[in-house]
C-alpha cells in the first residue's frame, strides 16, 4: 500500500536540436511518486523505459503537440513513414505535413480538439520524399500543469481508400452495364424495388427508373398472378430456390396488360437477401401465339364437329344416342375438347360421366398424354395426400421407394376427379394451389413440383349447395366449374334405348353372332324407369346374354298398383316369349331390413342390387340402408360386376 506523500506530474517535451530526443521522450501526465527510495526510482525508470518503448513501437503515427501546433513527440513509425527524424520533426509544425484544403482541415480539427477535448480528421499526409498517403487522425487534449497538449494517432487508410474507390468504380460499371443491357433489370428487396434500369421501367410504362424506386413490385403484377409472384419471391428470398423462371402478365400504365417473361436469382444487397429480376416484354409474340392457339382450337373444333356430324351422328366416343338431350351433351363436350378449361360433369349415377370425360380427353390437344381417373370417394382419408402428390422414400412406415402421385401422372394430360364432392377441404386447398401454378410437395419432401394438368370433375351432387354448407371451398368450386355439362338420366332419353341395347349386345358378343331383340322386349325396356340409368341397362343386357332372360327389377318405390296396365301387359307378353322370362311376380319387394353382414355370400349381391334399385342407385343412401361405408359398397359393386 502506497503512503500518502506528495506527487508531481513529470512532463518531458522534445526540445529543439536534441542529439537523441527519443531517449528523453516520456509519457505526458505520468504520475510519479517522489521518494528518496532507490526502489521507487528504479521502478520509475523501468516504467518510463517501458512506456517509451511502447510509444516508439506503436503502429501508425503517434504524436503530441502543444497549443502552437509544435510537435513534442514523434515515434519511430512516424520517422519511418514520414522520412523526418525526431530532430527534423521538432523544427516544423504538424500542419506542415499537409497542403491545400487538407491543411485547413487538419488545422480546424486541432483547434476543435483543443476546444472540445477531442477531434478527428481525414487528410492526405505528404512525406519528405513527396509521397502522398491518405490518413485518418484522431486526437484528445489534456491540461497538464496549466498547459494544454494534444495527443493522437494517425492510421494509414490507403487500402481502405483503394477498396472504396474500387467499389465505387465497380458500382458505376455495373450501373452502366445495367442501363445499357437490353433486358429489364431490377433488384427486389422485401417486395420493394431498390434498383431498376430504364428498360425495366419502360416495360411497366415509366420513362425514368427513378420513378419506380421504392415502390412495391406487386403494384405492377396482374391480379391473376399475384399469388404466383408472392410465392415466387418468397421461395427465392428464403433460399428454397436460387433461380426460378416466370411467364406472366404484368400491368402497364395501371390498366394495360403486358406479357413478360424472365427469371429471378438470389442476390445479396446491403447484407439482405434480394431477388435479382431480369425481364423482357413478350406481349407481341404472346398475342400471336394466343391468336394461333385460338385459330388452331377453332379448326380442331370444326374438324371434330364435322367428323361427328358425318361419321358418327349417333355417338360421341363411347356415348351412344341421338336424342335431343344427348346431342346437347355432344355439342358441349366438343366445345370443351377444343379448350384447356376445366370441366365439371353433372349427372346421376350410371349416366356415363367418365365416358364423356374420356371422349373430351381423346379429342383435346392433351390426348397424347395420360388420362388419370381418380375415384375420390374410394381413397382412405389417411392416404389421400400421398395418392395425389406422391411420396418420398422413408416418408412413413412402408414407404420403401419414391412413388408418383396422380398429379405427376397427369402432367400434360387430364386428371379426372370422379365424385369430386367427396374431397375434404384440406385437399381442396392443396389442389387449388397446384391448379393456380403454386405447385405441390410430395409427402416427406420440401421440394416444390409443378404439373400441367387439366381437371375434368364429375359428381351427382349439387356442388353449389355444398359450398353454401361449407363442404366445398368456394374458390375451388369456381376453379373446376368453368364448363359445366349436365348428363340427362336414361328415363329422359328413352328413344336412345334401342341404340344402347344394340351397342351393348355387340360389345358383349365379340366374335359371336349378334342376337336380335324382339320388338316387345324393346318396348318393355323403354317403358321401364331405369333408376340405375345406362349402367343398369348394360347389366340387364349382360345377364340376358348369359342366362337368356331379361331380369328387370321394378323400382321398389313404385308399388304394383302404380304400374300402368300397358306397362304390366308388356312385361306379361315378354314372359310368354319362350326365350325370355321375367322374374316371378311373387318376388319379395319388401324394403331391405338389417345389416349387409346378415346376408350370406350367395345372397349378398341380390341384397345390394335390391337396395340400389330401392334407392335409385344412389350409392350414399344404399350404403346407409345396408349399414356399410360408401367405400365398402363401391368395392363390393366392383366385385359383383355392378359398376
Amino acid at each position: 500500500m502506497l503512503r500518502k506523500i506528495h506527487y508531481c506530474f513529470m512532463v518531458s517535451s522534445m526540445k529543439k536540436k536534441l542529439t537523441d530526443s527519443r531517449k528523453r521522450v516520456q509519457t505526458i501526465g505520468q504520475a510519479v511518486k517522489i521518494s528518496q527510495s532507490d526502489e521507487v526510482k528504479k521502478s520509475y525508470i523501468y516504467l518510463s523505459k517501458f512506456l517509451e518503448l511502447l510509444i516508439r513501437s506503436l503502429p501508425g503515427i503517434f504524436y503530441a503537440l502543444d497549443e502552437n501546433f509544435q510537435l513534442l513527440i514523434w515515434n519511430e513509425n512516424a520517422e519511418r513513414i514520414s522520412g523526418y527524424t525526431a530532430d527534423e520533426a521538432g523544427e516544423i509544425k504538424l500542419i506542415d505535413f499537409f497542403s491545400g484544403n487538407d491543411r485547413i482541415i487538419i488545422e480546424n480539427a486541432i483547434k476543435e480538439a483543443f476546444h472540445t477535448g477531442e477531434g478527428v480528421a481525414e487528410a492526405t499526409f505528404i512525406t519528405k520524399s513527396g509521397k502522398r498517403i491518405p490518413y485518418f487522425f484522431t486526437g484528445a487534449s489534456a491540461v497538464i500543469e496549466g498547459k494544454s497538449y494534444l495527443l493522437g494517432i494517425g492510421i494509414d487508410v490507403s487500402r481502405f481508400k483503394e477498396a472504396q474507390e474500387s467499389l465505387i468504380e465497380s458500382e458505376a460499371l455495373y450501373r452502366t452495364f445495367g442501363e445499357r443491357i437490353t433486358e429489364g433489370v431490377a433488384l427486389i428487396s422485401n417486395g420493394k424495388i431498390v434498383f431498376a434500369n430504364n428498360n425495366f421501367a419502360s416495360i411497366i410504362g415509366f420513362s425514368d427508373a427513378t420513378e419506380i424506386i421504392g415502390q412495391n413490385v406487386m403494384n405492377f403484377v396482374s391480379k391473376d398472378f399475384e399469388m404466383y409472384f408472392k410465392e415466387f419471391f418468397d421461395f427465392i428470398e428464403k433460399g428454397m430456390s436460387k433461380e426460378r423462371f416466370f411467364h406472366a402478365r404484368w400491368v402497364k400504365n395501371k390498366n394495360q396488360q403486358v406479357w413478360v417473361e424472365g427469371k429471378g436469382n438470389l442476390f445479396q444487397w446491403k447484407g439482405n437477401p434480394t431477388v435479382l429480376l431480369t425481364a423482357r416484354d413478350i406481349t407481341e409474340a404472346k398475342l400471336k401465339e394466343i391468336s394461333m392457339q385460338e385459330e388452331t382450337a377453332y379448326l380442331r373444333r370444326e374438324n371434330v364437329t364435322l367428323r361427328s356430324s358425318i361419321k358418327d351422328r349417333y355417338r360421341f366416343g363411347d356415348i351412344i344416342g341421338k336424342s335431343v338431350a344427348i346431342q346437347e351433351v355432344y355439342e358441349r363436350s366438343l366445345n370443351a375438347a377444343a379448350t384447356n378449361a376445366n370441366v365439371i360433369i353433372y349427372g346421376e349415377s350410371g349416366t356415363g360421366k367418365e365416358l364423356v370425360a374420356k371422349a373430351i380427353h381423346r379429342l383435346s390437344n392433351r390426348s397424347q398424354n395420360n388420362f388419370v381417373p381418380v375415384n375420390c370417394a374410394a381413397i382412405p382419408e389417411n392416404l389421400i395426400e400421398s395418392e395425389f402428390f406422391g411420396y418420398k422414400k422413408g416418408a412413413f412406415t412402408g414407404a420403401s421407394s419414391d412413388k408418383q402421385g396422380y398429379l405427376d401422372k397427369a402432367n400434360g394430360g387430364t386428371l379426372f376427379l370422379d365424385e369430386v364432392g367427396e374431397l375434404n377441404l384440406n385437399i381442396q386447398a392443396k389442389l387449388l394451389r397446384a391448379i393456380e401454378g403454386g405447385g405441390y410437395s410430395p409427402v416427406g419432401s420440401n421440394i416444390v413440383k409443378f404439373s400441367d394438368f387439366r381437371i375434368i370433375a364429375a359428381t351427382n351432387k349439387n356442388l353449389m349447395e355444398y359450398t353454401k354448407k361449407g363442404l366445398m371451398r368456394e374458390d375451388f368450386f369456381y376453379r373446376i366449374h368453368i364448363i359445366p355439362i349436365q348428363l340427362p338420366p336414361l328415363r329422359h332419353r328413352k328413344e336412345d334405348i334401342p341404340l344402347l341395347v344394340e351397342h351393348f349386345i355387340r360389345l358383349n358378343s365379340p366374335g359371336k353372332k349378334v342376337v336380335s331383340v324382339p320388338g316387345k322386349v324393346l318396348e318393355a325396356l323403354q317403358k321401364y324407369d331405369w333408376p340405375g340409368n345406362v349402367r343398369e341397362l348394360h347389366n340387364v343386357i349382360q345377364r340376358y346374354l348369359m342366362v337368356n332372360k331379361i331380369e328387370i327389377l321394378t323400382p321398389l318405390r313404385q308399388m304394383p298398383s302404380e304400374v300402368s296396365s300397358d306397362e304390366q301387359a308388356s312385361f306379361n307378353d315378354i314372359s310368354n316369349e319362350p326365350e325370355f322370362q321375367e322374374e316371378s311376380e311373387n318376388e319379395d319387394k319388401s324394403p331391405i331390413i338389417g345389416n349387409l353382414s346378415d346376408y350370406t355370400e350367395k345372397s349378398e349381391k341380390a341384397a345390394i342390387l335390391k337396395a340400389l334399385n330401392q334407392n335409385r342407385w344412389n350409392k350414399g343412401k344404399t350404403a346407409e340402408v345396408l349399414n356399410i361405408s360408401r367405400k365398402t359398397l363401391h368395392r363390393k359393386m366392383q366385385r359383383f360386376g355392378l359398376l
